[in-house]
Order: C-alpha cells, then structure tokens, then sequence
C-alpha cells in the first residue's frame, strides 16, 4: 500500500500537474495534501478543483485560512500578503467551501499524523532541534498513539527521529529512499511542491510505502517558465516569479 503525500502547492498549477503525472506511476491509493494550496503563484481556483477531482484528502495550511479570513494574514510579510489579496479575488464559492471543511489535523491508520505547520499551530515551524522536541513532546501528550507524522510549512525536506530514549536527531537525506525503523517516532517533511525553498527548483513530494515502512522522496521538473509568465501577468510581485527559477 503506498501513499503520495505532498505540501505547499501554493497555486502552482504547472508544478502540481506535475507530480500528479509522476504519482500516477506508482499507483498509490491515497494522495494527502498537508495544507497551504493557495498562496503565491498564479492559479488557486484551479489548484482546488485539482485537488478535488483527485479525491485528495488533506489538511488546511495558514494560507488557505488566510485566503478566507483576510485578517489572518496580518503578520504576513509584504508579498505573501499581495499574494492572498490576489487569491481572494479568484476563489469562487466552491473552492471557498472546499477550504472551509479542511481540517488542522489528519490521522489515519491509528498511528500516522497529518499537519501543516506543527501539531499545535498551523503557523509554528518545525526547523530546529528545540522545535522538533516540542513537536514529539506534545504528540507524546496529546495524539499518543502516532508514531509517524508529516508536516510541510518549511518548504524544505526533512526527517527528525526520537528514538525509545528520547534521543532527537535529523537524519541526513543522503539517498531518495529512507526505511523507517520500528523503533521511536518521526516527523517527515516532503518540501513543496509549488515553491521549494532547498535550493532545488523541481517540484517535491513523497511516497510512502506502508507496507515496508518507506519513504521515497521525489523531485520532479515542470515548466516554470509558464508558471513565471503567469505571475507576472497577474501583477504579482516579480520576485514570486524569479525565486521558482532558483528554488529559495
């Protein structure tokens, strides 16, 4: 049984089309998407209705509030703010509903967790050692039968691992495929999809392989030139176009 999960499509058409088209070859059974669909880029309706054909279930990310709830983007930095001002203006009241019925936290299976930013706050960060403790601290006390977490938000890949002692440590991504050991608790990280930030501008995601306790991390090109030309033509800032060229 295998899973697709991916983050932070942030209306990025091109690039969801994208990895879908590559999910399509691993014939998962499901396709979770860990919030923040809107935001950025040039195409949220769209991004939706993607979304909804495919049957995705998934969680809502700070943006998608934001595209709802204007006053939520209040300490958003000046573009990201723009940008919602935008998203505003192309959502219709299909796309709103859909936004509306996405919950802050997903689990499945018992074990496994979905969230967007961490599993206290949709806007907190999981970046550092001190924010993945907390992270696995409140899991441990609130949702105390998961074991295994994705989160997105970072627009970065990563793996954290407690181990049964408590032993917190990142785990090096040196290969694409990563074999979950048995023992302790993770929090995963696919990066994103729409606006990778790691210095690699394809398109991110994961599959998890169930069965084997596997992950898969896949990056996949798309034409972001026709996804800069989009921005521009929108009126959006031009920096929202030139960061996808570069990855950041």
């Amino acid at each position: 049984m295998k899973w697709a999960i991916i983050s932070d499509v942030h209306s990025n058409i091109e690039a969801l089309e994208a990895v879908l088209k590559d999910i399509n070859t691993w014939r998962v059974e499901r396709i979770i998407q860990l919030g923040d669909l809107v935001g950025y880029n040039a195409n949220p309706r769209e991004c939706i209705e993607l979304a909804r054909q495919e049957g995705m279930q998934g969680v809502h990310g700070n943006h998608d509030l934001a595209a709802l709830d204007l006053t939520l983007s209040e300490g958003f930095n000046l573009l990201a703010h723009q940008a919602i001002l935008f998203t505003r203006s192309q959502l219709d009241d299909i796309s709103k509903r859909y936004l509306e019925k996405l919950p802050f936290c997903l689990i499945l299976e018992g074990e496994i967790a979905f969230f967007h930013g961490s599993p206290e706050n949709v806007n907190t960060y999981i970046m550092n050692l001190y924010q993945a403790r907390r992270a696995f601290n409140y899991i441990l006390k609130q949702l105390i039968s998961v074991r295994i977490a994705f989160f997105g938000h970072t627009h970065v890949r990563r793996l954290w691992h407690r181990d049964r002692v408590g032993k917190i440590r990142s785990i090096p991504l040196e290969s694409d495929i990563v074999s979950l050991k048995d023992d302790g608790m993770y929090l995963i990280n696919p990066g994103s999809v729409g606006q990778p930030r790691q210095g690699d501008n394809r398109a991110h995601y994961l599959i998890f392989d169930l069965s084997n306790k596997t992950i898969i991390f896949r990056s996949v090109p798309y034409d972001i030139h026709k996804a800069q030309e989009k921005i521009l033509k929108a009126k959006l800032p031009e920096f929202l176009a030139l960061r996808l060229s570069e990855g950041i």
